[in-house]
């Protein structure tokens, strides 16, 4: 379905309520529905991503997978130890992430070959960043080749801290990305089109709830002047 199809589909499921006599609306206002309604969708079906069929071919469009190299240090002046941060460079493309990995580098204490291995993370924030440090069996500690550094979120930067027995030297994100903003100008929307439907259904109910939000707060406002 192109965007037309959509815009038509939108006045088509308007013009079902001609009781309510709407008014008419301009192609710009229709986009705007289109799209919130869309980031409506993908908010909703993010949450059950992966556990249905219908939901993982839906947003299979957006899903993307990015490398970043790390360098040794932590953000700013926190002057953390063991500590690699990565700068995530272009992070308005990620509205949800859904799988983070690490790089990691160790000597094998046997060979004393270098070891590259692709690992998990363990999530922390600031105010449990201290108890993982102090846990002697938090998972970021290097164990039979085994390590999931902790991670925190710096504004644009990814701290990634270490036991001091291995390295960190790329941080991998796998997300969803903003969908395409449509306009029936220029830009079709790049979900799938057996989503078109759904999202026109949830374009016409948020018409509909401003619509009658609008003449809820001038009734309210007539009310007050005539009192």
């Amino acid at each position: 379905m192109t965007i037309g199809d959509m815009h038509i589909a939108v006045k088509l499921g308007l013009d079902k309520t001609s009781s309510l006599e709407l008014p008419a609306f301009e192609p710009e206002e229709i986009d705007f529905w289109l799209n919130k309604a869309i980031e409506q969708f993908v908010d909703n079906q993010y949450k059950i991503f992966e556990e249905t069929q219908y939901v993982t071919e839906a947003l299979k469009p957006l899903v993307e997978e990015d490398i970043f190299a790390t360098y040794s240090g932590s953000y700013g002046n926190a002057n953390k130890e063991n500590c690699f941060t990565s700068d995530i460079f272009s992070p308005d493309e990620h509205r949800f992430a859904i799988g983070e990995e690490v790089n990691i580098v160790y000597t094998d204490i046997i060979s004393l070959d270098l070891v590259t291995k692709r690992q998990g993370i363990t999530e922390c924030s600031q105010l449990s960043y201290r108890q993982f440090l102090d846990n002697p069996y938090s998972e970021h500690r290097l164990h039979y080749g085994e390590a999931k550094p902790l991670r925190l979120f710096v504004q644009n930067y990814v701290e990634l801290i270490t036991d001091g027995n291995y390295s960190v030297t790329d941080y991998i994100i796998r997300y969803i990305k903003n969908p395409i903003t449509v306009s029936l100008s220029s830009t079709d929307c790049n979900l799938p089109i057996f989503t078109h439907h759904k999202i026109v259904d949830i374009a016409v109910s948020m018409l509909l709830e401003n619509i009658e939000s609008v003449r809820t707060q001038g009734f309210e406002q007539k009310r007050l002047i005539s009192e």
